[in-house]
C-alpha cells in the first residue's frame, strides 16, 4: 500500500511543478486530487481543457501525457509548459477598418 502512496505523491509533485510552470506563463490550470492514486492536471490549451497525467515509463522515470499523442519526460517541465501555453505571437494584431 505504501508504494501506491509513494507513486501518487510522486505524480502529484510532478503535476504541481507543471501547474506552477503553466501558471507562470500566464496559463490556466487546475490540479484535481481525487480518492484514487491518479491525480489529473487540467490545462486550458487552444481553447479547450486538456487533461495531463503522469505515467511511469517502462525503463524507469516518468512522462507527462496529454492529448492524443503528446508526451514529454517529466524532467522537461518548462518545455511541457511551453507547449501547453505557447508564447504570444510577436506579430502585432491585425486592425480592421470600420465603416
Amino acid at each position: 500500500m505504501s508504494s501506491r502512496l509513494d507513486g501518487s505523491s510522486i505524480r502529484t509533485s510532478l503535476l504541481t511543478r507543471l501547474l506552477t510552470a503553466v501558471r507562470a506563463r500566464g496559463g490556466q490550470a487546475l490540479l484535481a486530487l481525487g480518492e484514487t492514486e491518479h491525480p489529473v492536471l487540467y490545462v486550458r490549451y487552444r481553447g479547450r481543457t486538456v487533461p495531463v497525467v503522469v505515467v511511469q515509463a517502462i525503463g524507469g522515470g516518468h512522462w507527462f501525457i496529454w492529448g492524443r499523442s503528446s508526451f514529454l519526460d517529466t524532467s522537461q517541465v518548462e518545455r511541457a509548459a511551453g507547449v501547453l501555453v505557447p508564447a504570444p505571437s510577436l506579430r502585432p494584431p491585425r486592425l480592421r477598418a470600420v465603416a
